[in-house]
């Protein structure tokens, strides 16, 4: 069997199966998870990771860019007139070399793009968990005052007005109000907590909160601001979309297609040489170059973004403080 080489490369194919998903599956899912108790900021990190289902999808959009490498293939054409097999295939994609390079090179840059979302996803999810803590523990210290006094005696002794009476039962009122308001916020604030680490509505939370300054606050430089994972993934897309119109721009031109005419009867091999001359292949070159002139204004635009956030949150941190 000349064709015998075939069957590894077939047996080495991914095999479908299928994943159906429903609601209700998912929802049981969740409901059967749990977070650990009692339950500090460390473990609620470590807790997000292993649930949080954006991280976990950044983390396989990140392992599929990674894989989604264009396959170098025969191209396989029998002869029946002449009893024959013509196998070609691009010696360029082969050796990894070419094109081949450059649409590896698109894929590995994809993968870090999609790495330093996921990293800048961790940011803002341990971002928002450190907020639920801090938000627990200002709620938490929080009280209204009580109003326990009658003022039926104090009316009965000509010492209290009908006026002073309705005035105290309007500040019982306000108390049980205020007091209804914050047991609300901590609820809320729990929902809003039981998301970030996948857990479902009725899972119960008991958490250990931090004692002192916390989160700590470093001091707003420059160099830090550069440094943020946000800033970071435009550039990253920045470099993704470069590696894609350096892809297009090889795709442009000309490939090589080599191999052998094999016989069906005994017989010596016969060389084939072929061309592939792409047609019309200037237009997704122009458009990648279109798009990473858009991811770099893309990424200045963060630039900017970080810099405004920067200052606005510190004029609300100054304002909630005072």
């Amino acid at each position: 069997m000349r064709i015998a080489f075939l069957f590894p490369l077939i047996a080495a194919c991914v095999a479908y199966r299928a994943a159906p998903v429903e609601l209700d599956d998912l929802a049981r899912g969740i409901d059967a998870r749990s977070a650990p108790s009692p339950l500090d900021f460390e473990a609620a990190l470590r807790h997000a990771r292993e649930h949080n289902p954006e991280l976990k999808r950044l983390a396989a959009e990140a392992r599929a860019a990674g894989l989604d490498v264009p396959p170098a293939g025969f191209d396989l054409m029998a002869d029946f007139h002449e009893e024959g097999v013509m196998a070609t295939t691009d010696p360029l994609a082969l050796a990894r070399v070419g094109p081949r390079s450059a649409a590896g090179d698109s894929a590995e840059a994809r993968r870090r793009a999609v790495l330093a979302e996921a990293r800048d996803a961790d940011r803002r999810i341990a971002v928002e968990i450190a907020e639920a803590f801090a938000v627990e523990s200002v709620l938490l210290g929080q009280a209204p005052p009580a109003v326990t006094t009658d003022p039926a005696p104090f009316r009965a002794a000509g010492l209290a007005s009908e006026t002073d009476a309705l005035r105290l039962a309007a500040a019982r009122a306000a108390a049980d109000a205020e007091a209804r308001t914050i047991a609300s916020e901590r609820e809320a604030n729990r929902a809003r907590l039981r998301r970030l680490l996948g857990l479902g509505s009725d899972a119960p939370l008991e958490l250990v909160l931090p004692a002192g300054d916390f989160p700590p606050r470093p001091a707003a430089t420059r160099e830090l601001l550069l440094r943020r994972p946000d800033l970071a993934t435009a550039l990253r897309r920045y470099e993704a979309a470069d590696a894609e119109f350096r892809e297009k721009v090889l795709d442009q031109y000309p490939s090589l297609r080599i191999g052998p005419r094999i016989p069906m009867s005994p017989g010596s091999l016969n060389p084939i040489i072929g061309l592939d001359v792409p047609v019309g292949a200037a237009g997704p070159a122009r458009a990648a170059r279109e798009r990473r002139e858009a991811a770099r204004h893309d990424a200045e635009a963060a630039v900017l973004a970080a810099e405004e956030e920067l200052r606005a949150l510190e004029v609300e941190l100054d304002a909630a403080e005072a």
